[in-house]
C-alpha cells in the first residue's frame, strides 16, 4: 500500500477485569496506575484510532482509578462524558466539567484520580501544535502553556467539538491519506488553540527577505502541492525566518503562504475536476485528496475563487 495511503491504526479492547484493565491502561500511558472497584458493576472499554501525529480515544471505566502519568511526546486533550475527574498538573487542582476539553503539556508529569468516568481523548503531535502557534504569532520557545484555570468560550468549545467530529468520520468513513490527515491534524491544533491561547511573540526586528526567496517557495509549492507543506516547512525548506517569509509574501504577493498553498491546491482541484468522469469520480474524493477535509468550507473556498461550485466544474467535465 503507497504510503500516502497509510490505514491509520485502530485498537479496541473490551473486558469485565479491573485489574487487566488497569494493567492495559498503564501500558499505554507509560502510568502507574492503581484500580478499585465502585459500587456498579465493573465494566472496561478502550478504543483509539490515529498515528503518532493524531489520534483518537474513547475510554470507559466503572471503577475508581488513579495514578500519574509520565511526560510525552503530545499534547493530549481529554473532556469527560460522564462520571468524575480531578487533575494534578501543578497547580490548583483542575475538577473537569463535562464536555469541556482539559489539555495537559507535554513535557510534565500529572496525577489524577477518576471515577465512573467515560471520557473522549485527542493526542497531537507537540511538534505540529507548536508549530501551528508559530504560524499564528505565538511564542513558543519557552514550550506551549496551557492556562486551564481560565475556562474557554463556548464558541470555541463548539468549534473543537465540531472538528473532532469532522476528524472522528473522516478517519472512519475511509483511508485519509498522509496529506489530508496532516491537514486534519492542523484543523485540530488551531481549534485547541483557540480554546486555550499562547502567547503572540512581540515582532522582532528581521532584516527584509529578498523577493528570490519567494520565488524559490512558489516554485517548491506547486512542485510539492501535493505533500503536507505548511508555512513553517516552506521556512525550513528556504532557510529563512517564518515571520521574515511571511512579511516576503504579504510584499511581494500580498497574500500569505498559508493562502497562497491553498490557492495552488485549488487549482488542482479545479484542473482535476475539469478533466474526471462525474460517473466515477465525486468533488469529495477530489477535494480530500488534496488536503480539504471540511467539504462545505472549501466548496466556499472553491466557489469565492472560481466563481462557481466544484459539483458545476464536475458536472460540465
Amino acid at each position: 500500500m503507497p504510503i500516502d495511503d497509510a490505514m491509520p491504526v485502530r485498537l479496541e479492547v473490551t473486558g469485565t477485569d479491573i485489574d487487566d484493565a488497569a494493567a492495559h491502561l498503564a501500558r499505554v500511558y507509560d502510568a502507574e496506575l492503581v484500580a478499585t472497584p465502585s459500587a456498579v458493576p465493573f465494566a472496561f472499554r478502550y478504543a483509539s484510532m490515529g498515528d503518532d501525529t493524531m489520534s483518537l480515544h474513547t475510554s470507559r471505566f466503572a471503577g475508581h482509578i488513579d495514578g500519574s502519568l509520565p511526560p510525552s511526546s503530545s499534547v493530549i486533550v481529554q473532556w469527560l462524558r460522564s462520571g468524575a475527574s480531578r487533575l494534578y498538573t501543578g497547580g490548583d487542582p483542575v475538577d473537569m466539567v463535562h464536555g469541556v476539553p482539559v489539555p495537559l503539556l507535554p513535557d510534565r508529569t500529572f496525577s489524577f484520580e477518576m471515577d465512573d468516568y467515560e471520557q473522549r481523548l485527542v493526542h497531537l503531535s507537540r511538534e505540529v501544535v507548536e508549530r501551528v502557534a508559530s504560524e499564528q504569532g505565538a511564542d513558543v520557545t519557552g514550550g506551549l502553556r496551557f492556562d486551564v484555570t481560565a475556562p474557554p468560550s463556548e464558541q470555541s468549545v463548539r468549534t473543537w467539538h465540531n472538528t473532532v467530529s469532522l476528524v472522528s468520520h473522516t478517519l472512519r468513513d475511509g483511508v485519509p491519506g498522509r496529506l489530508l490527515h496532516a491537514e486534519m491534524a492542523r484543523l485540530a491544533s488551531a481549534a485547541l488553540l483557540e480554546m486555550y491561547p499562547q502567547q503572540h511573540a512581540a515582532t522582532p526586528d528581521v532584516p527584509p527577505a529578498q523577493s528570490p526567496h519567494v520565488r524559490a517557495a512558489v516554485d517548491y509549492v506547486h512542485e510539492n502541492a501535493r505533500s503536507p507543506i505548511t508555512t513553517s516547512s516552506l521556512a525550513r525548506h528556504l532557510d529563512i525566518g517564518l515571520r521574515a517569509l511571511q512579511e516576503a509574501f504579504q510584499r511581494d504577493l500580498q497574500t500569505t503562504p498559508n493562502a497562497f498553498i491553498r490557492r495552488v491546491r485549488l487549482d488542482r482541484v479545479r484542473q482535476e475536476l475539469l478533466a474526471a468522469d462525474p460517473a466515477t469520480r465525486t468533488v469529495r474524493e477530489v477535494a480530500a485528496a488534496w488536503g480539504f477535509a471540511h467539504l462545505g468550507r472549501f466548496a466556499q473556498q472553491y466557489a469565492a475563487v472560481f466563481g462557481e461550485r466544484p459539483s458545476d466544474t464536475l458536472a460540465r467535465s
